[in-house]
């Protein structure tokens, strides 16, 4: 099959006009299960029929369209249109608009896949009260649903029993394949264009909670202190430095505290974190967190230590990792393996079929922010990357033919 190429200017004006949908002041605001996110799908929807393409919404509200047969297992390609609030615009998007683009290309060059390829918009990846990677975990049928969830689904207007039917099999797919803004620093700091993702990390999170003595600030003296905003800060400097010590891609942050009373004329009584330690090993991670907490009994008094979130690490298929590396190097585009130290729907799919990634350059690292860029000629190379990967895998699953 000859080498084919995206319509980067079409590209452009798909993302000008998804732009529109938006609540925000600044930057971009689809937050998950909003009025905003469904209209960001229904505009993908009507992109879909003026292709033909056939579509359905299953019961997580996932859009999945797909071009080819209906009757095999397929590649998936996709991502999410929901966003943090005052996001960027790329963001889960541009794996959206990307596979949209994939799909517009093999129309318009009346190239048929003998292997269905699939467009999958995931609903509420974003960090929700379902909890993020909704879409895919659902798909993937990793939801555990109680009493509790029940409402909470019912809030975001999911009908609980249609939800049971968006579980899919392992025989409806062949691979998975997400584009994504790199939302790091990695590629940008090596001058290169694609990212090839090795895996994507897992993450603990757990809260800690600190019992000080709230006194008044001014007739406390410091010796007498009970401070839980001094032991919370002695915390957070050791959580920095157990995490550069330990190496092996291994991060921890502290990213949210709250204080109590919260008042500037008393000394804090009540400190409470959130921390996360996130790597490419389990194992390592457990050693860290553990790390942590013998240092928090042996340091601080009063605390109470709970855990959160245990998302395990994903490998991503090699042999996907070799076609997207022979896809670079067929279309002369710099590339590097690497890690992703964000989740994504990827991390769900890859329990249901072999599942790779590719990245591309994101300015400074940003993300989640007004200011998150990615240039247009990056943007042209990663879909054109999608597309030459989707169609190498389709060539050697069961060919394409022309019709």
């Amino acid at each position: 099959m000859k080498q084919l190429a995206i319509n980067i200017e079409r590209v452009k004006q798909h993302f000008s006009e998804l732009a529109l949908i938006n609540s925000g002041t600044k930057g971009y605001t689809r937050t998950a299960f909003s009025d905003e996110e469904m209209q960001a799908k229904i505009w993908l929807i009507e992109k879909l029929k003026k292709l033909g393409i056939s579509f359905y919404m299953d019961g997580a509200k996932n859009v999945i369209a797909r071009y080819g047969p209906l009757d095999k297992p397929c590649i998936a390609i996709g991502s999410h249109l929901d966003t943090v609030v005052e996001g960027g615009l790329f963001d889960g998007a541009l794996g959206v608009i990307g596979a949209l683009e994939v799909l517009e290309v093999l129309f318009e060059n009346k190239v048929e896949p003998s292997v269905p390829i699939e467009l999958i918009c995931f609903t509420g990846e974003e960090a929700n009260p379902l909890g993020g990677t909704f879409g895919s975990r659902v798909m993937a049928g990793q939801v555990q649903r109680d009493d509790d969830y029940d409402l909470l689904l019912c809030k975001a207007d999911i009908d609980c029993e249609l939800l049971l039917d968006a579980a899919r099999p392992k025989e409806a797919f062949l691979n998975y394949i997400e584009l994504h803004i790199e939302q790091g620093e990695v590629l940008e700091s090596n001058q290169q264009s694609i990212g090839i993702v090795t895996s994507i990390a897992g993450m603990l999170r757990f809260e800690v909670k600190i019992a000080g003595r709230a006194s008044h600030s001014g007739t406390t003296p410091m010796h007498m202190r009970s401070d839980a905003l001094v032991f919370a800060a002695s915390l957070i400097t050791e959580v920095n430095s157990i995490a550069k010590r330990k190496g092996d891609n291994i991060v921890a942050t502290v990213g949210e505290i709250s204080i109590f009373p919260n008042m500037a004329n008393v000394v804090p009584g009540e400190a409470l974190l959130l921390l996360e330690v996130r790597g490419s090993k389990l194992e390592k991670m457990r050693e860290v967190k553990e790390e942590i907490v013998e240092w928090i009994s042996n340091n601080i008094p009063n605390t109470d230590i709970r855990l959160l979130v245990e998302k395990y690490p994903r490998e991503m298929e090699q042999s996907i990792q070799r076609e997207i590396e022979e896809a670079s190097k067929k279309l002369g585009y710099s590339y590097r393996y690497m890690l992703s130290g964000a989740n994504h729907d990827a991390n769900s799919m890859s329990t249901l079929t072999d599942a790779g990634m590719i990245f591309v350059p994101s300015r400074n690292g940003i993300s989640h922010h007004p200011d998150e860029f990615t240039s247009w000629d990056d943007i042209e190379k990663g879909i054109n990357t999608l597309l030459a990967t989707t169609c190498q895998l389709s060539e050697k699953k069961q060919g394409v033919h022309n019709v």
